[in-house]
C-alpha cells in the first residue's frame, strides 16, 4: 500500500518567507461601543528556514474501499455533542489564540500559497481572528471574505476584506449568492457541525463550477463540542475519512483527494491535512 502514497517535493516558495511572526494592530469597532484598538501576535506561516513542506497523496491508503452507497450518519448519536449549547455561547468571548501549533500553521500557509491562483475570490468559512492565509494574500486576491461564529474575532482578522457572522448550526446556509467563490476553506472546524451534509451541500452552491474546496484537519479538537461521529474514533484517518464522506454526498465535487502535509525539520508536533475536491 505504502507504494501508492504519492510523494511531492518540498517547493521553496517565495511568497512565505521571512519573519516567522509579526505583530498587527486592529481597530474594531461594535455599534454602541468605543472602538478598540487590537495588538496580536501572529504567525507569518514562514515557519523555521530549517522546514520542509512536503505534500504526499495519501487517499490511495485512506480511500481505497469505495463510499457507501447512501449517507452512512443516520444513528440517533452521530451528531449529538457532549456539550449540545449553542455555539455562540461557547464564543461568548473571543478567542484570540492558535487552535493548532507553528508548523501545522506554516504548512497549511505554504499550501495555500501553491495552491490558491492570484485573484481568487475566496471564502473562509467556520473563520477567526486568523485564516492561515499568506501575509500578500490580501493584495494578491480579488476577495477574502469570512464567516464564523464570533463577530469580534472576524473583526480582529486583518486578512479579510468582508465578514458575515454565522452560525453553521443553527442554520446551515452561506449568506450568499450561487457561484460567488473560486476557493472555499475551512481549518480544524468541520467536527463541530451538526448538519455538515446541508453545509458541504452550501459550499458547493456558492462555489463556481471548477472551484475548490480545502478543508484542513489537524489531531485537536474541542471534544465535548465535536460531533459523535468525530469522537466515536480519534484517528486521524477515520476524521479524513469521514471528511471525504461528506464531499462525496454533496454530489457536486470530484472524488475527493486527502493530502499530507505535515512539515518536516525540528520541533514539528502536531501533523496537517487536507481534504479537498474540485466542483464539477
Amino acid at each position: 500500500m505504502l507504494a501508492a502514497v504519492v510523494a511531492v517535493p518540498a517547493v521553496a516558495n517565495a511568497e512565505v518567507t521571512g519573519e516567522r511572526e509579526v505583530v498587527t494592530e486592529v481597530t474594531v469597532a461594535k455599534k454602541g461601543f468605543k472602538p478598540v484598538v487590537v495588538s496580536r501576535r501572529r504567525f507569518t506561516g514562514a515557519g523555521d528556514p530549517e522546514w520542509t513542506y512536503p505534500q504526499r497523496d495519501i487517499s490511495p491508503l485512506l480511500l481505497s474501499d469505495p463510499f457507501p452507497t447512501s449517507w452512512p450518519y443516520t444513528g440517533p448519536d452521530d451528531f449529538t455533542r457532549i456539550d449540545g449549547a449553542v455555539d455562540t455561547d461557547f464564543y461568548k468571548f473571543p478567542k484570540l489564540v492558535y487552535h493548532i501549533d507553528e508548523g501545522a500553521v506554516a504548512a497549511l500557509t505554504h499550501y495555500y500559497d501553491r495552491m490558491i491562483p492570484d485573484g481568487s475570490d475566496v471564502l473562509d468559512i467556520c473563520s477567526s481572528w486568523v485564516s492561515h492565509y499568506p501575509r500578500s494574500f490580501p493584495a494578491r486576491m480579488n476577495s477574502l471574505v469570512g464567516t464564523g461564529i464570533n463577530e469580534l474575532e472576524l473583526a480582529c482578522n486583518d486578512q479579510l476584506s468582508s465578514f458575515v457572522q454565522a452560525d453553521l448550526n443553527v442554520k446551515p446556509a452561506l449568506p450568499f449568492k450561487d457561484k460567488s467563490f473560486d476557493v472555499i476553506t475551512c481549518v480544524v472546524s468541520f467536527d463541530y457541525l451538526v448538519q455538515p451534509l446541508q453545509v458541504i451541500r452550501e459550499v458547493a452552491r456558492v462555489l463556481r463550477p471548477g472551484g475548490k474546496v480545502i478543508l484542513s484537519q489537524s489531531n485537536r479538537c474541542f471534544y465535548t463540542k465535536a460531533v459523535g461521529i468525530w469522537t466515536r474514533n480519534m484517528s486521524d484517518a477515520a476524521h479524513l475519512r469521514v471528511l471525504a464522506t461528506y464531499i462525496h454526498f454533496a454530489d457536486s465535487f470530484d472524488t475527493p483527494k486527502v493530502i499530507d502535509i505535515t512539515p518536516k525539520g525540528p520541533g514539528i508536533n502536531d501533523p496537517m491535512y487536507i481534504v479537498q475536491a474540485q466542483k464539477a
